[in-house]
């Protein structure tokens, strides 16, 4: 019997998603943006 390696592939997409959004964030803290107003700009919505 032959042993099998199980490789599970993992999505980082969502953390890079994350991770440019909090330096978003710092980059821009002094004017004032919050979270959901980064969230609304992003989807289009103002």
């Amino acid at each position: 019997m032959k042993a099998v390696k199980v490789v599970k592939e993992e999505d980082y997409s969502e953390a890079a998603y994350v991770d440019s959004q909090y330096e978003y964030l710092l980059k821009n803290k002094d004017k004032g943006i919050t979270l959901e107003e980064l969230r609304r700009k992003h989807s289009g919505e103002v």
